[in-house]
């Protein structure tokens, strides 16, 4: 676990980071990273379970992490995330999570959208044969009891030169149908990366925007939606509000790592 977020008195601001100074690290550690400390755990916008504070990690790879036991029947992994909170209000009560795997359907849909958005962008149709899939998640982000799809999707040209056309797509239900509500797009070269990484870093999700969780902060009906993407030196994270009928990110977060 690490901090992406503080909420003081409604506002957005930034927690420590890996660049921060020693002494913020370890008055955040010493607040939020004692031992047994617990803290509930988001996932698909309501309480799913809680985690508990094993250790603070420290080091030079680790300045903002915190090792964690989790308690939950979501099984989590490093494409499936969730978020924690110590709030006792946002998300409300335990209640089941509407996150889940898209039907075969829905999975069509979320692919042939992301190839629509590919083909706007000027990607080769051949390249669009091995469109990959990072994560493809179906959630309710404004409990209406319709599913919306969130994606990750990578395109690659592995011949020289090597490029990455990477996708972070919303679709949101119209009809029986879904349509497209948000949609980002990155092309990646050699030079957009560091030094001496290998582009296939970017096919196992490395540069890539993909979904934590969402979380209704505001009450308007919506969910926040909070992304990563994880670079070499360190992780970004972007929250996403719904307004005017459109996606518009509202805070972002860089925090450094050590390079691997």
């Amino acid at each position: 676990m690490l901090p992406i977020l503080l909420i003081e008195r409604g506002e957005f601001k930034n927690p420590v980071a890996g660049d921060s100074d020693e002494s913020e690290i370890k008055r955040f550690a010493g607040n939020h990273y004692r031992k047994g400390q617990n803290y509930r755990l988001i996932f698909g916008g309501v309480e799913a379970g809680s985690v508990s504070v094993s250790k603070f990690v420290g080091g030079e790879c680790g300045r903002t992490n915190g090792n964690v036991s989790i308690k939950s029947r979501q099984p989590l992994n490093v494409n499936v995330m969730a978020l924690a909170t110590d709030s006792k209000t946002v998300a409300g009560a335990a209640s089941a999570s509407s996150r889940r795997r898209p039907t075969e359907s829905e999975r069509t849909q979320a692919m042939e959208l992301a190839r629509a958005a590919y083909r706007e962008k000027g990607v080769p149709a051949a390249l669009l044969a091995k469109l990959q899939t990072i994560n493809l998640t179906a959630t309710d982000l404004n409990h209406d009891g319709r599913a919306e799809l969130v994606g990750s999707f990578v395109v690659s040209k592995r011949t020289r030169p090597q490029l990455r056309y990477v996708l972070f797509l919303v679709a949101e239900s119209d009809g029986a149908n879904y349509k497209r509500s948000h949609l980002t797009f990155d092309k990646l070269t050699d030079k957009d990366i560091m030094d001496g990484a290998d582009m296939n870093a970017i096919n196992d999700g490395v540069y890539v925007e993909t979904l934590i969780d969402h979380l209704n902060l505001d009450s308007n009906g919506w969910d926040e939606l909070f992304t990563l993407k994880r670079g070499f030196e360190g992780d970004s994270y972007q929250a996403y509000k719904r307004q005017n009928g459109r996606w518009t990110s509202v805070y972002e977060f860089n925090n450094y790592r050590c390079a691997f």
